[in-house]
């Protein structure tokens, strides 16, 4: 939460320095940069703690010794290949160099990520949740810093660099010898290792591309104000983003286990787990719908009051967002990778082909609707490959109609008020809130949850 809090306030302050075309360009270059650096990952760091953990000490350094020089191969592969794309396509100078120098800060990061591999085997889990919240916090307080002395655009760029340094030298520290190896470089392991998640590399490849895409796509098809205005709207989703799977992750070891060993045990957690998440997101979108204008406000200023409606659309997507999260566990539970990775490249070829007209005719506007039109696919997807199978995994019709009925109970009053737009979001999420449970939308495990104050409920097959 602290560190979620210390990027939003930050983001706020640079965006209001930077005004709308730099902070196009700021977060375009990042966007780029995070596309290096999760493609570059390809799943490795996902199985380099189960690998770690089961193999000998002497293989498991063996092992993260390779997967370290995996890791720096394909950060500069991708970093070039970003780089030839800004050169490509007519960014200006400072894009490029700005691109040159968040790589590197990309590239110590990795670095840094995957020497953690040793503390995470060993649950020293307390650190990596430090070294996370210490790089969020860290890269917060150095662009205050840089507003402060009234730096211009390409400084911002270099933020990751400094914070990542000094958590690479506590890394190593802390981790001991463990942490003390240099990558390696044998094409045959590399093989080994790859071979076993090609599937669900490409799906993370897909993954990441799609979702990014859409604002790199603005900047090359559109004018550099919308770029500018997606990307303040663009910022602020992803500030949501990202908690939907870190709350699923938690229910990863229960559907795993479950998946092979108990399938009703699995069907009871995977039908929960779809109708909590499916009701969370309703609710999130909800409050992002009715908040937007105070959420621009609130991070941009009234220069980008044009993102205000870009961020009413995007928050569409967050009803994909909170669906993709519970479904993409419970395939990857099932071992479904290749259904995973068919499911990404629809969402890349629909943010993609939508993309191109729609952003070239209604520029932000179109970059939103793009979006969410892939993240709305991806859930699609995710959907149609669980339940086809599983038909007993899919909310019956009388609970999504009851969600529905939630919704219009707690939009419409709003609506027809006029209300300022916080009030509107806190007492529209309120009324929502309070006619899920007269209505008994919330599940019995949920609900249990909430009234024995966050004790589970016992598992009823």
């Amino acid at each position: 939460m602290l560190g979620t809090v210390a990027t939003v306030a930050s983001s706020a302050i640079v965006i209001r320095h930077l005004g709308v075309v730099d902070t196009g360009r700021w977060v375009t270059v990042m966007s780029l940069v995070v596309i290096v650096g999760n493609i570059s990952d390809l799943g490795l760091s996902a199985i380099g703690v189960r690998e770690y953990t089961v193999r000998p000490a002497e293989e498991g350094r063996r092992f993260l010794r390779n997967l370290l020089g995996l890791r720096i191969v394909f950060v500069v592969i991708a970093l070039t290949v970003a780089l030839a794309f800004t050169l490509v396509v007519g960014y200006p100078t400072t894009m490029v160099l700005g691109t040159l120098i968040a790589g590197i800060g990309v590239l110590l990061f990795a670095i840094q990520q995957s020497l953690t591999i040793p503390l995470q085997s060993q649950l020293r889990l307390g650190w990596v949740a430090a070294f996370q919240l210490l790089f969020l916090v860290g890269v917060a307080v150095e662009a205050v810093v840089l507003v402060a002395i009234g730096a211009g655009l390409l400084p911002f760029f270099a933020l990751w660099i400094p914070i990542t340094l000094v958590l690479l030298a506590v890394t190593v520290q802390i981790g001991g010898r463990d942490t003390r190896v240099l990558p390696a470089l044998h094409p045959h392991d590399w093989r080994g290792m790859l071979r076993d998640i090609l599937p669900y590399s490409a799906a993370v490849v897909f993954s990441v591309m799609y979702f990014r895409l859409a604002q790199v796509m603005t900047s090359v098809l559109s004018s550099e104000q919308e770029t500018g205005y997606f990307g303040v709207s663009f910022r602020i989703l992803e500030t949501v983003v990202g908690v939907p799977p870190l709350v699923v992750s938690s229910a990863l070891p229960i559907l795993a286990r479950s998946a092979h060993n108990d399938p009703d045990r699995f069907d009871f957690a995977a039908r929960g787990l779809i109708e909590t998440m499916l009701l969370a997101g309703i609710g999130v979108a909800l409050a992002l719908f009715l908040g937007a204008e105070f959420a621009v406000d609130l991070v941009a200023g009234p220069e980008f009051a044009a993102s205000v409606d870009v961020l009413r659309i995007l928050s569409f997507a967050l009803l994909g967002t909170f669906v993709i999260a519970a479904r993409g566990y419970s395939l990857l539970s099932l071992g479904r990778l290749r259904a995973m990775l068919v499911s990404n490249a629809v969402a890349f070829a629909v943010v993609l082909g939508s993309g191109i007209p729609l952003i070239a005719w209604h520029g932000a506007i179109g970059a939103a609707i793009a979006l969410v039109a892939a993240e709305l696919a991806l859930a699609v997807c995710y959907e149609v490959a669980l339940t086809s199978e599983r038909p007993q995994l899919r909310p019956s019709a009388g609970f999504l109609g009851r969600a529905l009925l939630a919704v219009a109970v707690a939009v419409v009053p709003v609506l027809l008020l006029g209300l300022p737009s916080l009030v509107a979001a806190l007492a529209g999420t309120a009324v929502y809130g309070a006619a899920l449970m007269l209505l008994g939308v919330v599940p019995p495990q949920v609900r249990y949850a909430l009234l024995r104050k966050g004790n589970a409920a016992p598992y009823v097959s």
